[in-house]
């Protein structure tokens, strides 16, 4: 309808809105809300007339950063580990031909960027991100908003550089966190022993053994601090790209969300990385095809995991956005 428009624009052309413009706004955002279950095209048409203040956390389908403070300081909800690999499956089920569909095409978009020479290695970085967050994005859209589109799989493009951004920062927090296995590495003689492999490739035969040339207390000692860094980032930030996906919040931010929703529940969290894993890789056992079926249904039950935990899957109040927020920015 014509009205909301109009007092949305009064209130966002107003350089210090009052109250009243404030609330008159808020109940137009509302209304916008509604027009969610159409189809992104149609909400498009609908929001067009609209300054971005008012369309943008739609078209994105952004969450404001107050409603992820709220979720972090409410109770968190109780890890139902047995229930989200349930809907993993469930969903897989449903939507069998377009999950399986998308990731035989990340399989050949993979396959392809890294035969380029050089440019290869950096397209991988970057397109890395957006394949990881679509099967959450797709799950989304069919869950909350019945709206089953293959589009959805590469709406990461629309919000690149926070998601390029979270990735490398997770990455060389990861990369810091295997430097102490490292450096135990190189006093063990690691270095000396690689290069010396290196000069003899490819008679491989030639190069020493490992026992004769390294400091083998080092050489393990190293493999645990490595291991156990390696498994404290990955676990803590599993849910990193997911935050700065789904809520208005940049790359550190969304790392210290992530840490603090796991932390709530690492032991649990942990079961279920090493329980979908374990599914996961089953699927090898079928000659590698069952690994098409088992790969999506768990990346689905791990988006299951992320929305209880963010509470994504709630009603329209629950994702009312914060008007005030985007007044402020």
């Amino acid at each position: 309808p014509a009205g909301w428009k109009n007092k949305a624009l009064c209130a966002v052309r107003s350089p210090r809105p009052t109250a009243f413009e404030l609330r008159t706004a808020q109940s137009a955002r509302k209304s916008v809300t509604h027009f969610s279950e159409y189809s992104q095209k149609k909400l498009s048409v609908i929001l067009s007339p609209l300054p971005e203040t008012i369309t943008k956390p739609f078209l994105l389908m952004n969450l404001p950063a107050s409603r992820l403070q709220r979720v972090l300081s409410d109770t968190p909800a109780p890890f139902r580990l047995g229930d989200y690999i349930s809907q993993g499956f469930e969903f897989m089920n449903k939507n069998f031909g377009m999950l399986l569909a998308f990731m035989l095409l990340s399989f050949v978009i993979g396959a392809f960027v890294q035969v380029i020479p050089i440019v290869g290695m950096f397209l991988s970085i970057l397109i890395s991100p957006v394949l990881q967050i679509g099967y959450a994005q797709f799950t989304y859209a069919a869950k909350r908003e019945n709206r089953v589109d293959f589009a959805e799989f590469f709406k990461g493009f629309n919000k690149i550089g926070p998601l390029l951004a979270t990735y490398l920062l997770t990455g060389v927090i990861g990369l810091l966190s295997i430097l102490p296995g490292l450096l135990l590495w190189y006093q063990a003689g690691m270095l000396d022993w690689f290069m010396g492999m290196m000069e003899d490739y490819p008679f491989i035969e030639n190069v020493p053994d490992l026992r004769d040339s390294v400091d083998m207390s080092l050489f393990w000692l190293g493999v645990l601090l490595m291991m156990a860094g390696g498994l404290a980032i990955s676990v803590l930030f599993a849910w990193s790209l997911n935050v700065v996906w789904f809520f208005e919040v940049g790359p550190l931010e969304a790392l210290n969300a992530s840490r603090k929703m796991i932390a709530r529940n690492w032991g649990m969290f942990v079961a279920f990385i090493l329980v979908a894993g374990i599914i996961a890789a089953s699927g090898v056992l079928l000659c590698g095809i069952g690994l098409l079926y088992t790969a999506p249904a768990m990346a689905c039950a791990q988006f299951f995991a992320f929305a209880d935990a963010a509470r994504l899957l709630e009603g329209d109040d629950a994702n009312e956005p914060d008007l005030i927020d985007h007044f402020i920015a």
